[in-house]
């Protein structure tokens, strides 16, 4: 008989009850959450009320000596990402962090130099690599449809998408705004797709101007991506805004390979949602899956047929679903985790460069940041 494991929640925001807790009540034979850790009394409480616990922790070290799970969600603010998922190690626990798992490069080596410490597993929670269109992209990319890709771009723009709960908008708390809350599941998935080409150097700027007008047009809940609303939220106060709502930039790899981006909470622009590649052979725009190539001396826009294969298609956070069940097989031995510790040090890299970068107005490499 397979062994339950007894889980537990650090941070019990919007993530942690619309997918977090549904990923894992999704499999009630495998995983029981026995505890819940907030700072904040409403939201412990709720949270562990919803789930018919008789308390919740409000120190994430008791709760941990307490309870002695099996494996942690860390679903805090990025800036207690670390600490947090080093104390669940120390205790004897797997880890399943929250995206971006570190803001630094060298911050996400040593979570993972404690989980091989502790003799436990860390999985970045990169969930969107899940998308349909994404899994059949990548495969497109593997079997060389594109030929010898050189460029890239991807594109998240929200036109009026500032979370306004919990802590995203605070650089004391969350180190950074849209490009380390929506850039990096794109950035993450562009890396993924291209087989994690080693990152070189980033050239950025970072914008906060809609966000401090007064009597702006405010984002619905679906619009900021509370698709499931928002589980007793912390108040929202304008004068706290600290971080970019607006990113752009250029990023270098190896191989001469290069990706340009726009990320935007709220800019005057178009909504977009798209990642691009250009090969030698063809091109490819997701998610319309446009394949931009020739035909006998023309010039041919050919659409791609994504057959939805997506079982969890009605869930407002589906990719964590696919993620948990990748994870479930992980622990068990069943199967490798998708996400690997070799594309998530890339990607750390690659947003603390982003954001050095924006600070010092110029480009910042990765060899910079080793010298550190």
């Amino acid at each position: 008989m397979n062994k339950k494991f007894r889980v537990c929640i650090i941070g019990t925001g919007m993530i942690a009850n619309s997918a977090h807790i549904p990923s894992y009540q999704h499999l009630p034979e495998d995983f029981e959450i026995v505890g819940v850790c907030d700072i904040r009394p409403e939201a412990g409480n709720f949270t562990a009320k919803r789930l018919g616990l008789d308390r919740y922790y409000d120190d994430a070290d008791r709760m941990l000596e307490e309870l002695k799970p099996d494996l942690v969600s860390v679903c805090t603010p990025n800036n207690f990402h670390k600490p947090m998922t080093l104390k669940a190690l120390a205790a004897g626990a797997h880890v399943i962090c929250e995206k971006p798992i570190a803001l630094t490069y060298q911050d996400a080596v040593e979570m993972y130099a404690a989980a091989d410490k502790a003799g436990k597993i860390l999985f970045a929670n990169q969930s969107m690599r899940f998308r349909d269109d994404f899994m059949k992209s990548k495969r497109l990319l593997e079997e060389g449809a594109l030929g010898d890709v050189y460029f890239a771009e991807f594109n998240r723009i929200r036109r009026r998408g500032v979370p306004r709960w919990g802590m995203f908008h605070m650089a004391e708390k969350n180190g950074g705004g849209a490009f380390c809350d929506i850039g990096v599941h794109f950035l993450d998935a562009m890396n993924w797709m291209m087989g994690n080409p080693r990152f070189v150097a980033a050239s950025g700027s970072k914008y906060a101007v809609i966000s401090h007008l007064k009597n702006d047009v405010p984002p619905t809940l679906a619009d900021s991506g509370a698709y499931a609303g928002t589980f007793s939220p912390r108040p929202y106060k304008e004068e706290e805004f600290s971080v970019e709502e607006f990113a752009t930039g250029t990023l270098r790899f190896e191989n001469n390979f290069t990706c340009q981006f726009k990320v935007a909470w709220a800019i005057n622009q178009p909504e977009q949602f798209d990642i691009r590649f250009a090969g030698s052979k063809a091109g490819l725009a997701i998610p319309s899956m446009t394949l931009y190539t020739t035909h006998n001396n023309f010039l041919s826009d050919d659409q791609l047929r994504v057959v939805d294969e997506n079982p969890y298609k009605k869930e407002a956070f589906s990719g964590h679903f696919h993620l948990f069940d990748n994870i479930l097989g992980a622990l068990r031995g069943e199967n490798e985790a998708l996400i690997k510790r070799e594309e998530i040090l890339n990607i750390s890299a690659a947003i603390e460069a982003f954001y050095k970068s924006a600070d010092l107005g110029r480009e910042v490499t990765f060899a910079e940041i080793l010298k550190k």
